[in-house]
């Protein structure tokens, strides 16, 4: 079979290659699962070059999410039977023409949801659903502020904000953007190009103090939020976006106020989905997983579109990825490998 493989880390374009490997066999236990569908995330260059928080063993597939179809059942498996669509909890190494898997990590794709949307459901969705959900324990009427708001995993809480009835403080980077993020129902929409940002932060919520907010750009603006909180607030970092591409270790730096820190006892905390995949229970997850896979299914959750690369595209797919002007989300078609 073919698959994607890099044996030392650094620039993806030099360090990433097709190898054919011996075709795998299901073991006690495990699913054979043929990809067809795996996206090119930020992460995945980020564990090519050596900088993700979960690095794998050398030499490695890249690829953490992806559906596909059962191939073969391992003994002592019951199910999903050959021929089910499937997506994978936790696996990783997806670009790759056939995959193994725990069965307890295959979970079976609603007929109604599209292999694009199901490639696609588990890092952010999945992340949304979980900072609103069941971190923060959002209800209706409650507030929550983001940062990049215009992002996927930010305009996944705006939807999540709909269906739930809890209201949202968006900030964004542009003043272009406000009118987009107030046309997906954002409550308040502040631009951190005004200088007074910070001052409208603290007084958006409608009179109703911040208690919870979620950040994924650190730095100065993730800071500004952090010095909003309301006393005993919690503000979950889960990305780094003014850092994207970087290699000085001081724009990693988060600059935190710590008077207003300390005298709201407030709480500023990593999260990462990855980790809190490994400490839930796994029926758990999957429980999350299904319940995401079926608001997708239903359009009561919509991704934003894809765009299919054959995998010898892949330094178009690998551009994309990495911020340039794209059409949707670059998604890598394995499938084709077996046409070629």
């Amino acid at each position: 079979m073919k698959a994607f493989v890099f044996e030392r880390t650094g620039d993806p374009n030099n360090v990433l290659a097709v190898q054919e490997l011996p075709e795998p066999k299901p073991g006690t236990g495990e699913i054979l699962v043929r990809v067809r569908l795996s996206p090119v995330h930020p992460s995945d260059l980020h564990i090519m070059r050596g900088r993700f928080g979960r690095q794998p063993m050398l030499p490695a597939t890249p690829g953490i999410e992806c559906v596909g179809v059962v191939e073969a059942l391992g003994s002592g498996v019951a199910g999903p039977a050959p021929g089910t669509r499937v997506v994978l909890l936790n696996v990783w190494g997806s670009w790759r023409e056939l995959i193994l898997s725990p069965a307890e990590r295959v979970i079976p794709v609603p007929a109604d949801l599209s292999d694009e949307d199901a490639a696609q459901a588990l890092v952010n969705p999945v992340t949304a659903w979980v900072m609103t959900m069941v971190e923060h324990d959002l209800k209706p009427g409650d507030w929550l502020a983001q940062t990049a708001a215009g992002s996927t995993v930010g305009q996944l809480v705006l939807q999540l904000a709909r269906s739930e009835r809890f209201r949202t403080v968006n900030i964004v980077r542009r003043r272009a953007q406000v009118p987009d993020i107030k046309a997906l129902g954002g409550d308040v929409v502040i631009t951190s190009e005004d200088d007074d940002w910070g001052m409208q932060l603290a007084t958006a919520s409608e009179g109703k103090v911040l208690s919870r907010a979620i950040d994924c750009v650190a730095g100065r603006t993730g800071a500004t939020v952090a010095r909003h909180l309301a006393p005993g607030g919690r503000m979950l970092v889960y990305g780094a976006l003014s850092s994207h591409r970087q290699t000085d270790p001081s724009a990693f730096e988060m600059p935190v106020f710590a008077p207003r820190l300390i005298y709201n006892a407030a709480a500023v905390q990593g999260w990462y989905l990855l980790h809190w995949l490994e400490v839930t229970p796994l029926d758990d997850c999957a429980a999350i997983f299904a319940k995401v896979l079926d608001r997708l299914a239903s359009g009561a959750l919509r991704l934003p579109p894809a765009k299919l690369h054959r995998p010898q595209n892949i330094a178009d797919a690998l551009r994309d990825a990495d911020g340039a002007s794209r059409e949707g989300k670059p998604l890598l078609d394995l499938s084709s490998w077996a046409a070629d």
